[in-house]
């Protein structure tokens, strides 16, 4: 099916790849990988204290804070980044290593990750007032957006309507990735739009 629809509660609970915690996880592909040999994976964890980030090489992240104060990420070499609900978010490869801190309490992120060789992304925070149109691209072979606050989002596609509450989601690919869309929430909110791609395309 090229439209799916992923949501916090049907997502399914893993443990972090360090032991360290759980994190929920909206979508994977293939949709049988594992870990070790996804080709890129969409999840929303809870962190409530301070720790290492687990380590995957030869893949790149994108981190966002969907509640709580946010975090504090230290990596040697560099000064540290902090990371909070009005931040964009931050891409980093996965290698590097972060220690990441709690500023104030624990919080909860938004969390994709591709195979660096195979598949680039970009993950974009985007507030909506009222209607957004967001147009027709050959960038996406993936396209996911996520409904974090206000809403109900509604998402207008080429063959229906779709809507969206809080914590729910979108995927779109294969065809459907490149079409434009209408956007519209009857109360301000917050979403989170992912653009994957895959390089042999």
């Amino acid at each position: 099916m090229s439209i799916r629809r992923i949501g916090l509660a049907t997502a399914k609970h893993m443990p972090w790849k360090n032991g360290a915690g759980s994190t929920a996880e909206l979508a994977i592909f293939p949709v049988d990988a594992q870990l070790n040999d996804f080709a890129w994976r969409i999840s929303s964890a809870r962190v409530d204290a301070d720790g290492a980030f687990s380590s995957f090489i030869g893949l790149d992240r994108s981190l966002a804070i969907l509640s709580g104060a946010g975090l504090r990420l230290s990596c040697q070499g560099s000064a540290p980044k902090l990371l909070t609900l009005a931040s964009e978010p931050w891409s980093f490869r996965g290698e590097t290593p972060i220690y990441a801190e709690l500023i104030d309490g624990e919080v909860t992120d938004f969390n994709l990750i591709s195979r660096r060789a195979d598949w680039t992304h970009k993950l974009q925070m985007l507030e909506i007032i009222d209607g957004h149109s967001l147009p027709a691209t050959k960038q996406a072979t993936v396209l996911m957006i996520y409904c974090h606050s206000g809403g109900p989002l509604r998402c207008q596609t080429s063959s229906a309507q779709h809507l969206l509450a809080p914590g729910e989601g979108l995927l779109l690919d294969e065809a459907d990735a490149g079409q434009a869309l209408d956007i519209s929430s009857q109360s301000p909110g917050k979403l989170y739009i992912a653009y994957l791609k895959n390089l042999a395309e």
